[in-house]
């Protein structure tokens, strides 16, 4: 399949149409003056009529030119080399266009310009023929500066398609490191969902217990009917939140059957990163460690689990034997801040925010309801998830 010819912008079409106009302009001038009687003597009628002829020939060839750069390169090209055999105005115009063919790089156009450029070079000699010079002065010079036009087109044809094999690859890599991030959303959500099945199963598994109470016991006075009820609601109302991030996935294997590590365990992870020689401070404000975390859902306290040991492995992956710091900050109605931060050793780049781990926590953290930002603030390289509380 042929490539697209290549399409200037109006805007640069324009220019070269008015700077073509511009030198054709000038030639004509140059040429004509040239064939004035040296003695000062009028001009013959048959001269002022070839000049007439010549500027209007030179007028349509400009016409004709923003269609040869832009559309029809070998359908108004080959007409404007045909006219520059009796227009010197159509003569840079003509030049252009033989360009253009050659930019396409198709034998076959190259082949129908040439023969045109030929043809042209003829009909220009029989109508305004040079006796002072020799007979192969005007097709050696008109052969060479050919060759030169061909030259620049095929120079031209070639670095346009190298510029779309870049661009296609450029497409391609964007593509595949688009399919790679999708694939990380999907896998992370996929893995909160799994993290999830263990506590709605549980949270199920209670209102079966609460309702069978009440199925089989008619001997439970008001309170206890009325306490029972408020469980039935706020586990049912917690239960149906969580089922609705489930829902979005399919189960393709068993659950661990392991409780899933949330907020308390956090601790336990940094102790752990430090058995294994890492420098780490953990800083959590006081509400965080209190009865007050039994109103946080639990699946955000899973997410704030799972941010850390992210945190962490990317800290050691990218900068090993650097201080970390873990701040987790907040109250209930103010949200929740969670900063993992680590200095950058001399000379090493910023993991960027493209990884596949850090995508995981931009998709936690959107599931959460909260905001992620990571990157380089000075020297220290940073990773910051608020969720809300």
């Amino acid at each position: 399949m042929q490539p697209m010819p290549y399409r200037p912008s109006v805007l640069r079409t324009t220019g070269l149409t008015l700077g073509a106009a511009a030198a054709g302009i000038a030639t004509f001038l140059v040429a004509q003056g040239s064939m004035f009687p040296a003695d000062g003597s009028d001009p013959p009628p048959s001269f002022l009529a070839l000049m007439v002829l010549d500027l209007l020939l030179g007028l349509a060839a400009v016409g004709l030119l923003p269609l040869a750069l832009r559309r029809a390169p070998l359908g108004a090209g080959l007409p404007i080399i045909a006219l520059s055999s009796l227009s010197s105005l159509a003569f840079i115009p003509a030049c252009m266009a033989l360009i253009g063919i050659a930019a396409l790089r198709r034998p076959r156009a190259l082949i129908a310009a040439a023969a045109a450029y030929a043809a042209a070079v003829a009909v220009d000699l029989a109508v305004h023929p040079d006796g002072d010079l020799p007979w192969w002065a005007v097709p050696t010079t008109a052969g060479l500066l050919l060759a030169v036009l061909v030259l620049v087109g095929l120079n031209r044809g070639a670095r346009r398609q190298l510029i779309r094999s870049l661009q296609h690859e450029a497409q391609s890599a964007h593509r595949e490191q688009e399919a790679r991030t999708s694939a990380a959303r999907l896998a992370e959500r996929t893995r909160i969902a799994r993290e999830m099945h263990d506590t709605l199963s549980h949270r199920l598994s209670l209102i079966s217990m609460h309702a069978g109470a009440h199925e089989y016991r008619s001997d439970l006075d008001r309170d206890t009917i009325r306490a029972t009820a408020a469980i039935l609601r706020e586990t049912a109302r917690t239960a149906a939140g969580e089922l609705r991030t489930v829902l979005s996935v399919l189960r393709e294997d068993p659950a661990e059957t392991a409780p899933q590590p949330a907020l308390d365990s956090i601790p336990g992870l940094v102790a752990s990163a430090r058995a294994a020689g890492s420098n780490v401070t953990l800083q959590m404000d006081p509400p965080l460690q209190g009865e007050a975390t039994a109103s946080l859902p639990d699946a955000t306290s899973r997410h704030l689990y799972r941010i850390v040991q992210e945190g962490l492995t990317n800290a050691q992956k990218h900068a090993p034997r650097q201080p970390i710091r873990v701040s987790l900050t907040g109250a209930p109605g103010q949200g929740i801040t969670v900063a993992v931060s680590n200095p950058l050793p001399a000379g090493t780049a910023s993991p960027g925010a493209e990884g596949l781990g850090l995508v995981g926590l931009a998709e936690r953290a959107r599931l959460a309801g909260g905001s992620f930002e990571t990157g380089v603030r000075g020297d220290v390289y940073a990773t910051t998830v608020k969720v809300p509380w």
